[in-house]
């Protein structure tokens, strides 16, 4: 939301890291850590003269913190430039970057500021034991910034590792993260005690496959206790895993009846073969799908499924057909977009040449949060519009099909007139020539929103045309480049 923001959780991390070190802490003063989105000249404002800057750079930050890098460049020349995180280049070195840390970053971090002050390098090679990475929040490193008024969530990990190598899924590539390694249940009941103490109330948990272990059914336990105790969170999101049908099971429903989470997601991605075998995606087996939604349904705890249209191998008929197959079991269906994530097999060049994958760049709308302010550094997101087996035709023919069916299934809205089709048409089409895919009323909060939801909301609440209220108030943002 427009007033919410998440604690910083990776500076956090390299910072409660590094300062473990002697050598760290006598040669290094630490600046307070930029995590709230500003023009590249107000950061470089709130700096002096500094020695290293350190970026992790996703989808959401990635041209703002080249455009930071330029500056500091230009008005800090002898400044070390690192850059890491999922969307740093693993091959090449960007513009005015110095480094590239590819992969877990706390002991690589460390190590370069280590041998910049002539201290002795740790062995870079991934911790089995997670522990060793003190946690940020139980040290303390957000409890000044929790007392300035704004309204925090957090981010936490029990463990990290994939096993899965999806391949338009950045978790398990290259083999830096497929085997799991975890923090210990101490670990992660001194973080929930600390959430609750300064009333947290959203905590994303950030492990792939939740319910996967058995200790799982622990942690979540632990976090119901917390909220007892506390009132905080209100909210502990999960992804959940696939096939340990009894640990998820169990997870959920203590979960839901501690109304910690909501629906709970029986992930598909696609019901065709070829396209999972084209994309390395094994889906939940059916037996289990159908066993897990059935107890579900028993406990009352509501389903949905997710999927992605513009996957390699779909075709417009088998898109369309595993949509209807997902809408005959009962369970919403939310459909999302595919977008060619930096260093993922899917953005590799013979990959992108054997599938034939076209993408329309597009300014970045993150839905639910704040719309961009317009002198805003412009983020850009690779959405797939076309492969060997979809055309762009077919493409914008399924994008409305899966507005129309969310919009029907999912929010219940009987009948859709054919001017909000037509509308979802332009939308789609505007895609397909860069325009980006969130749209925004002002009147509904100054965020992003899916098309489905706006008109879903639309039609609700104003009880109007969606496509002639598109016209004065639906902005549609900027072309891409």
């Amino acid at each position: 939301m427009d007033n919410t923001i998440y604690l910083p959780l990776v500076s956090g991390l390299l910072k409660t890291y590094a300062k473990t070190f002697p050598e760290i802490r006598e040669h290094y003063r630490f600046m307070p850590a930029i995590y709230k989105r500003d023009t590249p000249d107000n950061i470089i404002k709130q700096y002096d003269n500094p020695s290293i800057a350190a970026f992790s750079v996703s989808l959401w930050n990635y041209e703002l913190s080249l455009e930071v890098a330029k500056r500091i460049k230009k008005y800090f020349p002898g400044c070390l430039v690192v850059f890491g995180g999922p969307s740093a280049p693993f091959h090449e070195l960007p513009p005015n970057v110095d480094i590239v840390v590819t992969g877990e970053g706390e002991k690589k971090f460390a190590n370069i500021l280590l041998v910049l002050a002539g201290g002795k390098p740790v062995s870079p090679t991934l911790a089995t034991d997670l522990d060793i990475y003190p946690s940020p929040y139980t040290y303390g490193r957000y409890d000044s910034l929790i007392k300035n008024g704004m309204k925090f969530q957090a981010i936490i990990e029990t463990n990290r590792g994939c096993p899965f190598l999806c391949s338009y899924c950045f978790w398990g590539q290259g083999g830096l993260n497929k085997k799991f390694r975890f923090h210990s249940l101490d670990y992660i009941k001194a973080e929930a005690e600390w959430m609750g103490r300064n009333k947290i109330e959203y905590v994303f948990c950030a492990d792939s496959n939740f319910g996967m272990f058995k200790r799982d059914i622990e942690i979540a336990q632990i976090y119901i206790d917390t909220k007892a105790k506390y009132g905080y969170p209100h909210k502990f999101r999960v992804c959940y895993g696939k096939n340990a049908e009894e640990s998820i099971f169990q997870v959920a429903r203590m979960l839901s009846k501690a109304r910690l989470a909501k629906a709970i997601t029986l992930s598909r991605q696609t019901n065709d073969k070829k396209t999972m075998e084209n994309v390395n995606r094994k889906n939940i087996s059916q037996d289990v799908f159908d066993n897990l939604q059935k107890r579900y349904k028993d406990e009352h705890i509501p389903t949905y499924s997710e999927y992605i249209l513009g996957l390699p191998g779909e075709t417009a008929y088998s898109f369309k057909k595993g949509i209807l197959e997902a809408v005959k079991t009962n369970t919403k269906v939310f459909i999302y977009h595919c977008t060619v994530l930096p260093n993922t097999e899917m953005a590799d060049t013979e990959y992108i040449e054997k599938h034939g994958i076209k993408t329309a760049r597009v300014p970045l709308s993150e839905i639910h949060c704040k719309i961009r302010e317009p002198e805003d550094v412009i983020e850009y997101e690779d959405i797939i519009i076309e492969t060997n087996t979809m055309s762009k035709h077919d493409w914008i023919e399924c994008a409305v099909n899966a507005w129309i069916i969310q919009l029907r299934y999912s929010f219940n809205v009987h009948p859709i007139n054919n001017k909000t089709i037509c509308w979802f048409y332009d939308i789609a089409k505007g895609i397909t020539e860069g325009k980006p895919r969130g749209q925004t009323n002002l009147q509904f909060g100054n965020i992003y929103w899916e098309p489905e939801e706006l008109a879903y909301l639309y039609l609700t609440y104003r009880k109007g045309d969606p496509v002639e209220y598109a016209k004065e108030n639906i902005l549609y943002g900027r072309k891409g480049k």
